[in-house]
């Protein structure tokens, strides 16, 4: 009788402990999906810095919703446009060059980022984002032609691969509902590492990489597996 009392008493000690560390593990697999929209505006050779936008979208699953510091796969897909029609450049030689004064850029870029909550309140966060990637973009004309393969409009000799590694940073901020769902709003650069994203390098007339400033309005949906 005072064995069966005894084993009462571990039991009504050690279950609230593993109920509460079962809560832990349902908490700690609650994840959240999220559909991102906006503008994207390039910053290269041609035209002035962000001067002109385009749609950008992006989908993704954040891990580890629940921590300050927490995981984020990402797609994003979107185009970017440059023109500078009185563009012009020379070679080594000193003569007029003819690079392309137009462009047209679509892109589709996959990467994991890993995000801090500066503010990790339970209806408020407010986060710094530092992620890498691949990024792959397709520079075209005004006629949809692709640009790679149009060697007069580069140096002799000049040539570039159209897939590469992004290092997108962000800041953003997100506002939870009553069920969990939340709205935010997200703001950075794509930072491909690439001056080639307009076509233009040696005869660029800007020094380092092109890049992508992306402003996204985002909604987060909740799941759990």
């Amino acid at each position: 009788m005072r064995y069966t009392n005894f084993l009462f008493i571990v039991v009504a000690l050690v279950l609230p402990e593993v109920e509460c560390s079962a809560q832990d593990s349902l908490q700690r697999k609650k994840k959240e999906i999220h559909f991102g929209l906006g503008p994207a505006s390039y910053s290269g050779d041609l035209g002035n810095a962000y001067s002109s936008s385009s749609l950008m979208v992006n989908f993704g699953l954040k891990l580890n919703k629940e921590k300050k510091l927490n995981g984020n796969i990402k797609v994003s897909i979107g185009r970017v446009t440059g023109q500078e029609l009185d563009y012009t450049t020379t070679d080594n030689s000193g003569a007029v060059a003819t690079p392309n004064t137009f462009f047209k850029s679509t892109f589709f870029g996959l990467n994991y980022e890993v995000q801090y909550n500066l503010i990790d309140k339970d209806k408020i966060k407010v986060y710094l984002s530092q992620g890498i990637g691949f990024f792959r973009f397709e520079p075209q004309d005004q006629s949809g032609q692709s640009l790679v393969d149009q060697t007069d409009t580069r140096p002799l000799g000049e040539t570039y691969r159209n897939l590469t590694i992004q290092l997108p940073a962000q800041i953003g901020a997100k506002y939870y509902l009553s069920n969990d769902f939340g709205v935010g709003i997200q703001v950075g650069f794509v930072n491909p590492i690439t001056d080639h994203l307009d076509n233009l390098g040696v005869w660029g007339n800007k020094n380092g990489n092109d890049n992508i400033l992306s402003i996204q309005f985002q909604i987060h949906v909740p799941i759990s597996f």
